[in-house]
């Protein structure tokens, strides 16, 4: 094996040499006639270099060896495409592929919207039904007189009848589960606009720097929303009914910050006087006292909405059944006295369940969830961007602002944010410590 590649290497030798007399020679064959000197020199040339490749050490030789390695390098080399080019191919992947994600997005929106459209037929169906069937009942026990048994059979049925499916009803509340699709649509929808946005954005100006972190932010984006907003009504269905009321979480986990970390991240302000990449320590400090007065103030706010109608809620859906039930159970006795009695229990029955789900109590409850959880976001992405210590990793500044006061429905600028955050300020002071102490506070609060 060894003889056969010392035979191919002293080959291609061979012919490099071969190769570079050719050249030279042909280089001076122009010249014979002309000048004979340069003919004897083109003759001392030959024995030199076959000379150099028997004697490498010769300073002769290391010209002559370059020139031969020069030679065989493309023989035994092959193409390989350029560091750009693979650069180019791995971008455009992953273009494709948050192509796919935005695509995919679109359609689950368009999946939640007609589940949306179906649920609030579900609510109006449901409620025009438990409606006519409780009034049937009523009807029969008022206008046949003396309430035979056929009349008292008839209604007893109906008030079990309704009785039973506003129990079902009750358990999973149409009009929240409308208002979980109409959010869950709306937010696919921003989630396909985010991509193609920042799509057309230059590379520095993106929310991601990096592509690929872009990418997997974005599918990871999909998965929580499909947990959050589940399609199927069994199973995956949300509890109607939580014992514990938290804002809506539909972004990834993993981008979270908890509240240990990120109170003492937004207590220790990051040390850097110019402008980078839109940042300041002015622009910190604010987002910190937007941060933090979204945490005590509005999630604080919405989330004890959301305890007191789901108080009022889970009463409105108790008390419907058992009214109407007990309405059923008093019509089967023979006697004037429980037929008043269940008549009125059957209308109270009525009223709850059209208070339940005419009122769409439901649906409120989902709301001011969904609110908390939309300044929960808030937070957590002022967070989570303040997390990053280097400004050149971090979305733009400047932009950071102006979308955060879009969401918060502000002008633009630090003096409307300071405005803000000055009126939430006075308003958890008047609502934890009343009007007489408020200077006070304001005073030890500035300090």
């Amino acid at each position: 094996m060894e003889a056969l590649t010392l035979t191919s290497t002293r080959a291609v030798k061979s012919n490099a040499i071969s190769h570079l007399q050719h050249k030279h020679g042909c280089a001076g064959t122009a010249t014979y006639k002309s000048s004979p000197s340069l003919k004897s020199l083109h003759r001392r040339r030959r024995p030199l270099i076959l000379a150099s490749l028997a004697h490498p050490k010769t300073s002769f030789n290391y010209l002559h060896q370059e020139q031969v390695e020069s030679f065989i390098r493309p023989l035994t080399t092959f193409p390989s495409s350029p560091p750009h080019h693979q650069q180019e191919e791995e971008e455009e992947m992953i273009v494709a592929k948050l192509r796919l994600v935005a695509a995919a997005a679109a359609d689950r929106a368009e999946m939640h919207a007609v589940l949306a459209d179906q649920r609030d037929g579900w609510n109006k169906l449901f409620h025009s039904s438990l409606t006519n069937i409780t009034l049937a009942a009523l009807i029969l026990q008022a206008l046949i007189p003396n309430n035979n048994g056929d009349s008292s059979i008839a209604s007893t049925l109906l008030y079990g009848a309704s009785a039973a499916l506003m129990c079902g009803v009750n358990k999973i509340q149409p009009s929240q589960l409308a208002e979980e699709q109409r959010m869950a649509a709306r937010l696919f929808r921003q989630l396909n606009t985010d991509i193609h946005t920042n799509l057309a954005l230059p590379t520095h100006l993106r929310q991601e720097h990096s592509a690929h972190s872009f990418l997997s932010r974005a599918y990871e984006a999909v998965l929580a929303l499909d947990k959050a907003y589940p399609l199927p009504l069994f199973p995956g269905m949300l509890d109607k009914f939580p014992k514990t009321v938290e804002p809506a979480v539909w972004w990834p986990q993993q981008q979270v910050v908890e509240e240990d970390t990120a109170a003492q991240l937004l207590s220790q302000p990051q040390s850097h006087s110019d402008i980078i990449n839109g940042w300041s320590t002015e622009l910190e400090k604010e987002l910190r006292g937007v941060s933090e007065t979204l945490r005590s103030g509005d999630i604080e706010e919405f989330v004890g909405l959301s305890k007191k109608v789901l108080q009022v809620n889970t009463i409105l859906a108790i008390a419907a059944p058992l009214l109407t039930g007990t309405a059923g159970a008093l019509n089967m006795m023979q006697n004037t006295s429980f037929l008043s009695m269940s008549m009125v229990a059957g209308v109270a029955g009525v009223l709850a369940s059209t208070l339940s789900h005419g009122g769409q109590i439901g649906m409120v409850f989902e709301m001011y969830r969904n609110c908390a959880g939309f300044y929960h976001f808030l937070d957590s992405s002022i967070s989570r961007t303040l997390k990053q210590s280097n400004p050149e990793m971090r979305e733009n500044g400047e932009l950071f602002h102006w979308k955060l006061a879009l969401h918060l429905g502000r002008d633009p600028s630090f003096s409307s944010l300071r405005f803000f955050l000055q009126i939430r300020r006075e308003t958890f002071l008047n609502l934890h410590f009343g009007r007489g102490d408020f200077p006070t506070c304001l005073r030890s609060l500035h300090s």
